[in-house]
């Protein structure tokens, strides 16, 4: 597990707190209870499918993929100087390298194997109960005679369990007890609380869930007592047996006890009458709700992976791809590390030199010294640990024949290198690798250091040299990049 999967379960648990506020708000008093079912499963099925459907970047471009800006992706830029068929491999979204998440996420898989396992075991008592004790066909089902005469009627599945105490119920409330758990069978209630308890495995930190659990198996019994209940005249004596079963203990979460917790509100909604049509149009407050829970879900959950490319993109292509005729001026806009001065002596171009865009490209990105040490403008602020640095050159042809060029610099905070790692070494140990490379953590981040450390990895002789790839993952907003040195051992 990544912390991909905690944001995840961060943006999770936020559409349920925000559907449960809705339903707790507005919905829950209404006598709408086939509707209300449907909300409360939808609540559950949505805020687990939210977080992975973030909106179009072309709709919303502040939760889209972070930029180079958000310190959440890295410009791609090429290893090629070092060697020709080495590049960056994609970069997914930036791991949370904290040293206390391998406890984190311990705590949680354990507690997730806990509830599963009180699920289970759940379960497994159930299945003995069905065949230990006596039971009878009671149409599509079964009717289970439990032993004890203080154990509370309940249902599982098409099971109902009822004990000698109910036997010395009247003819119409033994009816009426048998309709009440007949209906939840019928209705395939205890697949809606095996969702619902599925669910509670992973989520077992908060107490959304089980709220959301708790009032569906609510629902539950209104649906079942509206089933049971008589459908006109005094529901008097329904309620009587309802007051006469309630001192029974309570059970588990997985079945459906006739006389639960809530035997106050369905008395309430028994007797009330129906829910005027106006009050139904709360439900429509659904498609606010679940909207604004959809953008904030995109918006903390997991980004989705950025390719990086074969060649450096922290520069875009000038506007004018060719242009014939000389360099009319050169601006420089944004600039704060390096001046205009310095900016104009990497670019080695001046007002009236012949424009070129391929020159130009080059000239910002790629340029070497006789030692291989990048001169372009990129390399002088990524060799300074501006990881993050963005060029944008615009190119503009004059009335006269001359093209005047722009250059919008973004220059984002520096970054410094976090945790160095390998991958794909097996009889090399990672120290080695490391002290190969000379880099530490802690310093500066320099692009012209990894494409030394690349080479001396490739000098070694250990590795493939054109199989050695270099993964810088930044490390959320803190300036920070993990390196990960993937090889291929000879």
């Amino acid at each position: 597990m990544t912390s991909a999967w905690l944001l995840y379960l961060a943006a999770a648990t936020g559409c349920q707190l925000a559907f449960a506020l809705l339903y707790w708000l507005a919905l829950a008093p209404l006598r709408t209870f086939g509707w209300n079912r449907a909300y409360l499963l939808g609540a559950l099925g949505l805020s687990t499918l939210l977080p992975l459907l973030a909106p179009p970047a072309t709709w919303l471009p502040g939760l889209a993929a972070p930029t180079a800006a958000g310190l959440a992706t890295l410009p791609a830029w090429s290893l090629a100087v070092a060697h020709p068929a080495a590049g960056l491999a994609s970069t997914a979204a930036p791991p949370l390298a904290l040293p206390w998440l391998p406890l984190v996420l311990a705590s949680y898989w354990l507690g997730v194997a806990w509830q599963a396992g009180r699920t289970v075991r759940g379960l497994v008592a159930l299945r003995r109960l069905a065949r230990r004790y006596p039971r009878t066909r009671l149409g599509r089902g079964w009717l289970v005679q439990l032993p004890a005469p203080g154990q509370p009627a309940f249902s599982f599945g098409n099971c109902v369990f009822l004990s000698p105490q109910h036997a010395q119920l009247s003819a119409a409330e033994y009816a009426q007890l048998l309709r009440h758990e007949q209906a939840h069978g019928a209705q395939y209630h205890s697949l809606d609380l095996l969702l619902a308890e599925a669910l509670g495995w992973f989520f077992w930190f908060n107490g959304v869930v089980g709220y959301l659990r708790r009032q569906l198996r609510t629902v539950h019994e209104y649906l079942a007592d509206a089933a049971a209940a008589p459908p006109t005249g005094p529901r008097a004596a329904y309620g009587h047996l309802l007051l006469k079963l309630a001192a029974a203990p309570p059970l588990g979460t997985l079945v459906h006890s006739f006389a639960n917790q809530q035997v106050a509100q369905r008395l309430l909604m028994l007797t009330s009458p129906p829910t005027p049509r106006l009050k139904k149009l709360r439900f429509l407050l659904v498609l606010p709700v679940g909207t604004a829970a959809w953008l904030g879900a995109a918006a903390l959950g997991p980004r989705p992976a950025v390719a990086a490319q074969p060649r450096a993109a922290a520069v875009s292509t000038p506007t004018v791809a060719t242009a014939a005729g000389r360099i009319g001026t050169i601006t420089w806009v944004g600039n704060t590390f390096l001046t205009t001065a310095q900016l104009n002596e990497a670019l080695g171009l001046k007002p009236g030199d012949a424009y070129d865009a391929q020159t130009l490209e080059r000239r910002l990105q790629g340029a070497v010294d006789g030692s291989g040490q990048g001169t372009d403008v990129t390399s002088r602020y990524m060799d300074h640990g501006y990881l993050f640095f963005q060029l944008d050159p615009v190119a503009t042809p004059q009335p006269d024949g001359t093209t005047n060029l722009l250059f919008k610099i973004t220059e984002g905070p520096t970054a410094r290198l976090n945790m160095i790692s390998t991958k794909g070494n097996h009889r090399v140990p990672t120290a080695t690798i490391v002290q190969l490379t000379g880099l530490r953590s802690g310093e500066l981040f320099s692009r012209a250091k990894l494409i030394a450390a690349q080479r001396s990895l490739a000098a070694s002789g250990l590795f493939v040299p054109t199989e050695i790839r270099i993964n810088p993952q930044p490390v959320s907003d803190k300036g920070l990049v993990n390196m990960e040195f993937a090889v291929t051992e000879k």
